[in-house]
């Protein structure tokens, strides 16, 4: 790998991590004339899960100039995606535009040179600390392996990238908001590669196969050549416990349970690499963009991976990142709002996208039938990573609104307390580890949680509820309690409370 005997002690922009966020940014902004340093720890080609491509990302490679270099490395060509269900429930939903699936680690090396090639400096290092004056970020310092004194080296640039994916650079540095759990948190994802896997015949050859039990019970399986696949066993902390507790015991169990044709396609398979684990992946950062620096990816928001919009969408957002920082040297004058854009194109993809997610899991039925409906060339585009768009569609909109009723809502009056409510239920509906929520308007806004267990990430989720409660509706008679199972006993009576969320009767 090309790397630089010296960094310089200056450049446009410093961009950290060198995955689908880092790179694309890198190469974007030097295609636009810009100095950049590309700051990754790791040495390419690395391991790295999510493997299945959107179409929004085959617009990008398509563009890049990558398309016959993916046939040279045995990307699969990416049909669609085959979601099977309990009870024959099946839907295909084909892709939009040309995409492909993927081996990460030769496609993050492939992204990487052409970062290079296109005038990119890539170190080998690690980002150390970040340099602000005035509260702004004016640079890092950088500590890397061909630094004979071993000591970290500042190096100044106009604009930071924070691409550092779950390493959440920025947010550690306390720059970027806290990393807070989200709603498809509390999960385990366990997963390798594997040959002797039975294959697909006709359309849906070398598509991405989502097999799903149960609520947040689910596996993938996804062609990554010819011979290999991935597959992927997700589930909730609580069932990992109870299928042995450990990966080996949990992937045999997903293997032979999740669902019968899963079980019939892997039989002969035989496991080529090692197990890898994920846990409480589910998180988002906000703020997530300040003076002289933004984050791009996952090292400001990461979902549930079941439709993989994890490297469409860093794709999708690097060049947004780079419109708005490119913009930002030339105008600084012009910077809040640029960066206020930029969150707000952000928040408008991974919103939409979690709100399908959430719809799909609530309704799964439902959304098979959508996909065949008025509304499947929606669904379509969303499952190609078209999130981001100025205007929602259809389906976001019947979908959204879906979601937000409850008929629990419908019994409290109008007014401060139905929209508290109405907060709550949208919040906490699909919040792994919030078992149940209660609202009591007969003294005030008094909101009872009943928690799955003693967590400091869910008193901190809980937290920044409260606040943003606070900051919309008033401190003035509010207040949030949580109990564990263990001191339920110690809530007061319920009798007058609307009960918001309670998945303890389910």
């Amino acid at each position: 790998m090309e790397t630089p005997t010296k960094v310089r002690s200056h450049y446009d922009v410093i961009v950290i991590g060198g995955g689908p966020a880092g790179s694309a940014s890198a190469m974007l902004l030097a295609e636009r004339g810009l100095s950049v340093l590309l700051l990754e720890k790791d040495q390419f080609p690395r391991y790295h899960v999510g493997e299945s491509l959107t179409g929004t990302a085959g617009d990008f490679i398509a563009r890049a100039g990558l398309t016959e270099k993916m046939a040279e490395l045995d990307f699969p060509a990416k049909p669609g995606v085959k979601v099977v269900g309990r009870e024959g429930a099946e839907f295909f939903v084909p892709v939009l535009r040309p995409t492909w699936q993927v081996r990460r680690a030769d496609f993050d090396h492939l992204l990487l040179q052409l970062a290079i090639s296109k005038g990119v400096e890539h170190v080998q290092g690690a980002a150390k600390t970040v340099l602000t004056e005035a509260g702004r970020v004016v640079g890092i310092t950088v500590a890397t392996a061909n630094r004979e004194d071993g000591d970290a080296q500042a190096v100044r640039a106009a604009f930071v990238v924070d691409a550092s994916g779950q390493s959440v650079f920025m947010s550690r540095q306390e720059l970027a908001g806290p990393r807070r759990v989200a709603a498809f948190n509390r999960q385990i994802a366990l997963y390798s590669q594997f040959s002797g896997v039975a294959s697909d015949v006709g359309e849906t050859h070398n598509s991405t196969v989502i097999f799903y039990r149960d609520t947040y019970h689910w596996s993938w399986l996804i062609p990554v050549s010819s011979e290999i696949v991935s597959i992927g066993i997700v589930l909730p902390t609580a069932s990992y416990k109870l299928r042995g507790g450990t990966s080996k015991a949990a992937m045999a169990w997903g293997l032979e349970h999740m669902h019968p044709e899963l079980t019939q396609r892997t039989a002969s398979a035989t496991q080529v690499e090692a197990m890898h684990v994920s846990r409480n992946y589910s998180y988002r950062v906000d703020p997530f963009v300040g003076p002289g620096w933004l984050c791009v990816g996952d090292s400001h928001c990461f979902t549930d991976p079941i439709f993989s919009f994890g490297a469409s969408f860093a794709l999708t957002e690097a060049q947004a990142a780079a419109d708005a920082i490119v913009a930002a040297i030339a105008n600084p004058a012009a910077e809040p709002d640029l960066l206020a854009g930029y969150a707000t194109y952000c928040n408008r993809g991974q919103g939409r996208a979690a709100d399908l997610i959430r719809y799909f899991w609530k309704f799964p039925a439902f959304f098979a039938y959508m996909t065949k409906g008025q509304h499947g060339g929606d669904l379509i585009r969303l499952l190609a990573g078209d999130c981001f768009t100025p205007e929602p569609l259809a389906a976001t909109i019947e979908m959204k609104k879906s979601l937000e009723d409850s008929p629990v809502l419908h019994r409290i009056p109008e007014g401060r307390g139905r929209d508290i409510a109405a907060r709550i239920y949208e919040r906490f509906d699909f919040f792994q580890g919030v078992d149940a929520a209660f609202l009591d308007l007969s003294e005030g806004v008094m909101i009872y949680f009943i928690l799955a267990e003693d967590d400091i990430d869910l008193y901190d989720s809980l937290r920044d509820f409260e606040e943003q409660l606070v900051s919309d509706f008033g401190r003035d008679t509010l207040a949030v309690l949580s109990f564990t199972p263990d001191i339920i006993e110690a809530m007061p009576p319920l009798d007058n409370a609307y009960t918001i969320v309670d998945r303890r009767r389910k």
